[in-house]
């Protein structure tokens, strides 16, 4: 990954983590309002891989995990493990259409709710609220409307590494 991809992820996490914490409160449709870390998680996992999709994810719900008041690392878990696994189906898809990545989030959105609610199941969370089927919908639908305008900006700074390593080479780094 080209160092200028690396920038232009980390300012997109820290945007839309400012984001998710100031105006997406306000924003919420039914109740919801959508997972902006998972977008950009599932975002790089479709466009660099399961990897960096899972670093990405486990950064972005470390972020929100500390600043939360639930279970600390449930978030970074839920996040990593649904990105790496979009990053692998990304994959089993011959083609590639505009569609791919709203499909994507939409099932990652479910399968982060669903690890997410179950890792605090898991670790006894007192604070545990019933798992809603329309809440888990409205969530996974949301995030694959954001994800339509996430998309095509990080691909814009996807370089490839060649070239920042060419660059390294002609200036004797």
């Amino acid at each position: 990954m080209s160092r200028r991809r690396k920038i232009a992820i980390g300012l997109a996490m820290l945007i839309s983590y400012l984001l998710q914490l100031s105006l997406f409160p306000e924003l919420k449709i039914s109740g919801v309002q959508p997972d902006l870390m998972l977008v950009i998680a599932a975002v790089v996992a479709i466009q660099d891989g399961p990897v960096e999709g899972c670093i990405v994810g486990f950064i972005g719900g470390l972020a929100f995990d500390l600043t939360g008041s639930q279970v600390v690392g449930v978030g970074a878990f839920s996040r990593a493990a649904t990105a790496f696994i979009l990053g692998v189906f990304k994959d089993m898809f011959v083609t590639y259409t505009v569609l791919l990545p709203f499909v994507l989030v939409f099932f990652g959105g479910l399968v982060e709710q669903l690890l997410y609610h179950g890792g605090l199941t898991v670790l006894g969370s007192e604070v545990l609220a019933p798992l809603n089927v329309k809440h888990l919908f409205t969530v996974a639908f949301y995030d694959s409307i954001v994800i339509l305008v996430f998309f095509p900006i990080i691909k814009k700074f996807k370089g490839s590494d060649s070239a920042d390593q060419l660059g390294a080479v002609r200036t004797g780094m």
